[in-house]
């Protein structure tokens, strides 16, 4: 039987556990791949907290990857190597033991000793589901975005495999993690520029979900505004922040920005202000409020949150290429921004 229950472990994520084996969505927070520097830099977040975040990654992952020496030898438990069986959800014996140590060391944050023990484990049971996920987990831990993207993969394969040859009965189990492995590849895949491959995965694992879910909604959301889907954006980021309305998470700054985009200015501005008000100090929210003062025709009031983004990083929120290109800024933004930068020359 599968235990479904709910564990906070940070402002803004959340873990889902099985009976044996831990099951992570991906982390909620956009910002916690591809910037977590930036973000913990920019954004005011204690170190303690997002230790919290990276400690306990909320990633399912797939298949290894060559380039980070990832197949390493078990000769101890050659007995145990499945080639060709069926795909396995549940693990017995020594190898059980061998995964287990390595969801311990993975819990501690150790993720390079973590990452070599779900290698064994997938060079001793190929074809063991939550092997290739966990090996996953540890990769995206440690910024190799392309292998996990290709360990998801896996793992997906793996998981639909199951699904279509596996009858549903009593007692026996079947990957039922579908939407968890297509939302994990899917923010990957969101944080690598890989942006029509995560919308495809991201709706599917949103339609697979059967209602709506905070996590699936505010990457969905994000999937759709960088792929230029700015109302349907909208409409997610909404929907993820009535479900998640007692804490302002960062997510609600793309939000506000997709609201400005399409037109709604006041909306935009007040759920700005939610935002600043609990990151009063994150440059790019002060970058975001002068934009839209600028937009506002407040020029001395854009000048004035410009000026309190420190320089180095004031060049970064001030430079066309950085919006765009790093942070995926909606067009809107982006010209407000500028202008209110020109008014410093």
């Amino acid at each position: 039987a599968v235990v479904r229950h709910i564990k906070k472990t940070s402002p803004f994520s959340k873990t889902h556990y099985h009976e044996e084996m831990r099951v992570h969505p991906i982390a909620a927070t956009l910002f916690m791949l591809s910037r977590i520097d930036n973000f913990v830099q920019s954004w005011g977040v204690p170190k303690a907290e997002v230790d919290v975040v990276l400690d306990r990654r909320k990633w399912l992952a797939t298949a290894a990857s060559t380039t980070v020496a990832l197949f390493i030898s078990a000769p101890a438990f050659a007995e145990e190597q499945v080639t060709e069986n069926p795909v396995i959800v549940s693990i017995t014996g020594q190898v059980k033991q061998l995964y287990r140590e390595g969801q311990a060391l993975e819990l501690q944050g150790n993720m390079a000793a973590a990452q070599r023990i779900y290698a064994k484990v997938t060079k001793i049971v190929p074809k063991f589901i939550y092997g290739w996920s966990s090996l996953g987990n540890t990769l995206v831990a440690q910024g190799f975005l392309d292998e996990a993207e290709a360990t998801y993969t896996t793992s997906i394969d793996l998981c639909k495999e199951n699904r279509e040859t596996q009858e549903e009965k009593f007692g026996v189990r079947r990957c039922d993690d579908y939407y968890n492995l297509l939302l994990n590849r899917g923010v990957v895949r969101l944080n690598n520029n890989m942006y029509k491959e995560s919308l495809k995965d991201l709706e599917l694992a949103s339609s697979l979900r059967g209602k709506p879910d905070a996590i699936i909604l505010q990457n969905l959301a994000r999937a759709k505004e960088v792929n230029g889907y700015y109302d349907a954006a909208e409409r997610d980021y909404a929907l993820a922040i009535s479900m998640t309305s007692n804490e302002v998470a960062p997510f609600w700054l793309r939000s506000a920005m997709v609201q400005f985009q399409i037109g709604d200015r006041f909306g935009a501005f007040d759920l700005l202000r939610r935002v600043e008000n609990r990151f009063p100090e994150a440059p790019e929210v002060r970058a975001a409020v002068a934009a839209m003062l600028f937009a506002k025709g407040d020029k001395a009031g854009s000048q004035k949150y410009l000026l309190q983004i420190p320089e180095e990083q004031r060049k970064q929120y001030t430079d066309e290429n950085f919006l765009r290109s790093k942070l995926n800024w909606p067009p809107v933004m982006i010209e407000n921004v500028l202008g209110a930068a020109k008014l410093q020359s």
